[in-house]
């Protein structure tokens, strides 16, 4: 398996073992007999040296062994000032090859020829904005980016490099599973057989039937058997997406969740004119243009009329937009508490009830994967929802769709397109070559990345913990996970050193936010498990790939996770499970376990190495870590007590104070402006106040180890 260096790795480890620098064991002979005379002249040479300080008087022997110690003294001397001069002190150059690299970069990125007070961002930056141009399929570029890109070749080389008869079952599956994604030819091949098949098999209904769909028809027994057809395999859920993860309420158990209905546009902000300038009206307006053109293609490519397919999205698209204005804005969505509501299954039976659709038996459907101990859903349930007005606008406006003959069909047109674009990357390229227009327009991406890099990403998700075992072998060692860790550390006791310095928050506030941060927990690198082939197996296990069938393999990956999300209802939160694998070039802050995670991938130069001057460290990978450290503080996660529970923890006085430092942060980035309207800097606030804090405690943390004389760096 192919190795990359690290930048200590500066021996050629092909030549330890060879004869020229230490003798195998046919050489041990002739080494010895060479050695021996060598030893014997060194006795002799010692018993002369004997004989002539015996013949020394007692005062000459006085200041020989004086004159021994002095200089024995001088040495240790010297070599404590050559380490302090290396470790210690200040003003010491850095000359270590990963110093010298990371200056390159740094240098070399700046245009120095810019004042750094007439604009800072351009001499600091100027020059790599030059130097990095856009690469194809990617809608921007960024220092995070080019370590994703980097981290991609490494996994990339791995999939196509490594021995598959050296490695696991799984690992062979992960590496089946990239070739049938890699296998470009057999897929165009097929062209929409497999989707046609899975309509078929699966949902019990072909795409000629959709095609054919009378318009003057009620639907409701459609719609229901739709949503019922193997749920617990793929979920056809868009209307009401059924989600299980931690109750926010009671952190250490895991409930169902229903949240807001599937969009095609994602954000209900494209459906609504919110904002009343011209230029933003006709955005939106171009936005849902393209959605429209888009989605007729697509409904062309798979055998629709022309004129059929235009008048259909016009139907989606109002529905959607209906189910848009109902939908919960950003604003509200940003409050945990606001969005946390305790509902009966029995409020929901009821509202559905009118058009046959019996939420029990769905509900039993779903969750019917436990074959000795099913659960059976009934009145005395409870669900977890955002909003009862939001369900109750929900329900009105699709039973009343769904009961009314011409517009009965929009219900079914919506669920199976969202279904068929959530396919689209397992199908023909042509597919996604009709959808690229909808993302260059709302994602500035104009043209796909290339296929190694969407099938080394899908690998990355698909078998993400087999992967990152070959990924951390190969670039992340125990040094890396122990000095991270050391960064962590002392950037948390600075955190807490800076919560004593607060005046605006009173003390049994403060305590509480003490508590809180001492037991935030860390994850570094990857989870321990991954070296567990028996906890891989429960987690992979059971789904074989086909050999250059790609979009049934993707099929089985969907349902394997869809079963392992549905399998926690009812269970205690496994603490040690991450929402990244190892070679994610992300961080995050999860609220309901109290806990900052630190994936492989982004514990990797130029953000952060070993052997970096601690002013790098610090300053990069240290501001993300100060950075998701706020998040536990900032305007959600401060909802959020010591034990991930919803709390109201703040007194009444510290969260005035604290709301009222916040509007400073929202009025100086809704001054930002983008695509020639200005931010809403109270939906980036979460945001901007991690950003800001992570910064500041990550310069405080480097400050503090600099006046501490700790390995400071020039």
């Amino acid at each position: 398996m192919h190795r990359y260096r690290h930048f200590d790795d500066v021996i050629d480890s092909s030549n330890i073992d060879s004869p020229a620098i230490l003798p195998d064991n046919e050489n041990d002979e002739a080494f010895q007999v060479e050695f021996n005379p060598h030893h014997n002249n060194y006795s002799s040479n010692f018993d002369k040296f004997k004989y002539c300080f015996s013949q020394r008087t007692r005062l000459e022997r006085f200041l020989i062994y004086l004159v021994f110690i002095l200089l024995f003294v001088l040495f240790l001397i010297t070599l404590i000032s050559l380490y302090h001069t290396k470790y210690y002190s200040p003003n010491t150059l850095c000359l270590t090859s990963s110093c010298i690299q990371i200056s390159d970069r740094l240098s070399s990125g700046m245009n120095q020829s810019i004042d750094p007070c007439e604009d800072f961002h351009e001499f600091v930056c100027g020059n790599w904005m030059k130097k990095n141009i856009i690469p194809k399929g990617h809608s921007s570029w960024s220092t995070m980016k080019e370590l994703l890109q980097k981290n991609k070749i490494i996994l990339k080389n791995i999939l196509e490099q490594t021995s598959i008869t050296s490695i696991s079952n799984l690992e062979q599956e992960a590496i089946k599973y990239y070739q049938s994604c890699m296998n470009i030819s057999e897929i165009e091949r097929l062209n929409i057989e497999p989707l046609e098949n899975f309509f078929k098999n699966d949902l019990n209904f072909t795409i000629k039937q959709w095609i054919d769909l009378d318009k003057n028809q009620t639907w409701q027994q459609l719609f229901v058997n739709l949503i019922n057809m193997h749920p617990n395999k793929h979920d056809m859920s868009y209307i009401l997406p059924v989600k299980v993860y931690p109750d926010e309420k009671n952190s250490t158990w895991n409930n169902i969740h229903i949240d807001q209905p599937h969009l095609g546009l994602d954000s209900r902000d494209y459906y609504i004119d919110l904002k009343t300038d011209q230029k933003s009206i006709e955005r939106n307006q171009k936005i849902r243009e393209t959605y429209k053109k888009v989605g007729s293609d697509i409904l062309q490519l798979l055998g629709f009329d022309k004129n059929d397919s235009i008048r259909r999205m016009n139907d989606i698209i109002q529905f959607e937009t209906e189910l848009a204005i109902v939908s919960l804005p950003m604003e509200i969505l940003q409050k945990p508490d606001a969005t946390y509501y305790l509902m009966p299954l029995k409020q929901l039976h009821e509202q559905y009830q009118s058009i046959g659709f019996d939420i029990y038996s769905y509900f039993n459907n779903v969750f019917n994967i436990n074959i000795t101990n099913p659960i059976k859903f009934n009145e005395n349930n409870q669900i977890i929802i955002l909003s009862f007005d939001l369900m109750s606008n929900v329900s009105k406006i699709v039973t009343n769709y769904l009961s009314t003959p011409n517009k009965s069909y929009i219900v079914i047109d919506h669920l199976l397109l969202s279904l068929v674009v959530e396919l689209i990357p397992y199908l023909p390229s042509i597919f996604k070559q009709t959808l690229l227009p909808l993302k260059t327009v709302l994602l500035g991406r104009d043209s796909l990345p290339d296929r190694w890099e969407y099938c080394v990403q899908e690998t990355d998700d698909s078998y993400g913990y087999v992967l990152g075992v070959l990924y951390i072998n190969t670039v992340f060692g125990e040094t890396d996970r122990k000095e991270a860790n050391n960064l962590i550390k002392n950037i948390r006791e600075i955190f807490d050193e800076n919560l004593d310095k607060l005046q605006w928050i009173d003390e049994s506030s403060k305590n509480e936010a003490k508590i809180k941060l001492k037991k935030i927990y860390e994850k570094i690198g990857y989870p321990d498990f991954i070296r567990n082939q028996t906890i891989l197996n429960e987690r992979y296990g059971g789904y074989p790939m086909i050999e250059n069938d790609y979009f049934n393999n993707e099929i089985k990956i969907i349902s394997r996770d869809r079963r392992r999300t549905l399998l926690k209802y009812q269970q205690k939160v496994d603490r040690t499970d991450w929402q990244m694998t190892p070679p994610t070039v992300n961080a995050y802050y999860n609220p309901t376990n109290n806990e900052i995670v630190f994936p492989a991938g982004i514990l990797q130069s130029p953000l952060f190495h070993k052997d970096y001057p601690i002013s790098i460290n610090y300053g990069a990978i240290g501001s993300i870590i100060g950075h998701e450290i706020t998040h536990g503080f900032d305007n959600q996660g401060r909802q959020f007590d010591a034990d991930g529970n919803i709390h109201s923890w703040w007194s009444k006085s510290s969260l005035e104070n604290f709301e009222e430092k916040t509007k400073c942060f929202v009025k100086q980035y809704s001054t930002f402006t983008f695509d020639g309207h200005n931010e809403n800097g109270q939906r980036t606030l979460d945001e901007n106040i991690a950003d800001n804090g992570g910064l500041k405690i990550a310069y405080l943390a480097y400050d503090k180890i600099k006046q501490r004389n700790l390995k400071t760096d020039n």
